[in-house]
């Protein structure tokens, strides 16, 4: 079992003026090299760093993953078992298809890792489950806007002190930028491959509370943090679900994607 992105989607994150390439243009992986992939856009060949790129993750995980990207058809944000209006049960954003299939990206070296955690999840007879990965950059915004209107009326499921860390509103949704926007954070949860059933975690995925951090983290959510942190993956103390890849965190941020990220190709449908 290896990682082969031989035939995935992919997409540039950062202008390459020597190739005359922008960012944000989609293309296709044909050769995967050392330090770079030769790819294929509008049947031309370049040859550019993995850094540069993020990857389909349809195109390159285990075929026991499963997507359910709810943003993007019908978000289950709630603030404990709260509804959001103009969020819950809204479609936020419309994904891009290519090839006849979602287009869910991360970046190279981040989907590598998440690969890896799938091939020990499965030793355990169990795989992951994708509720987010890309976020436009225009629901982040959206959502905390929504968010931070309701911060006094749900102040008791925002607010807390548990162990010694404290929580507020801006923990459980990014105020300025995530790293879901720049294709290095995975939501996700496990299913057990027997039973088809996702295991039971302390709250529901996307439940916006003091209740959802880690520190309630119950044994299944133990295991699932345990297996992608020892992929390199960082968890987010205020949410059990969420993964980011600090490693490529100050790269891609500082020099890759900046605070204007929109691609083009996603439609949003919240009236950001």
């Amino acid at each position: 079992m290896t990682f082969n992105t031989i035939g995935a989607s992919i997409i540039i994150v950062k202008n390459v003026p020597s190739l005359k390439i922008k960012k944000y243009t989609l293309g296709t992986i044909i050769e995967d090299l050392d330090k770079e992939c030769k790819i294929e856009i509008e049947r031309k060949t370049f040859k550019i760093e993995k850094n540069y790129i993020g990857v389909n993750l349809f195109d390159v995980m285990q075929k026991e993953v499963i997507y359910s990207i709810t943003n993007a058809s019908k978000s289950i944000y709630n603030i404990h078992e709260n509804k959001i209006p103009k969020v819950t049960n809204q479609k936020l954003y419309t994904n891009i298809t290519l090839n006849g299939k979602p287009f869910i990206p991360l970046m190279y070296k981040t989907a590598k890792k998440l690969y890896n955690a799938e091939k020990e999840f499965l030793k355990h007879n169990l795989t992951i489950k994708i509720y987010d990965a890309y976020r436009p950059y225009a629901i982040t915004k959206y959502l905390y806007n929504i968010l931070l209107k309701l911060k006094d009326k749900y102040y008791n499921y925002l607010n807390g002190e548990i162990n010694g860390n404290k929580y507020d509103e801006t923990d459980f949704l990014a105020s300025k930028t995530s790293t879901h926007n720049y294709m290095i954070a995975i939501d996700m949860t496990l299913v057990d491959l027997k039973t088809k059933k996702e295991l039971k975690m302390q709250t529901k995925m996307h439940d916006l509370s003091i209740y959802s951090t880690t520190d309630y983290n119950n044994e299944n959510a133990k295991l699932l943090s345990k297996i992608m942190t020892k992929q390199g993956f960082h968890p987010l103390e205020s949410e059990w679900w969420h993964f980011q890849d600090d490693d490529s965190k100050i790269d891609y941020m500082n020099y890759y994607i900046t605070n204007d990220n929109k691609i083009k190709e996603y439609k949003t449908d919240a009236p950001v």
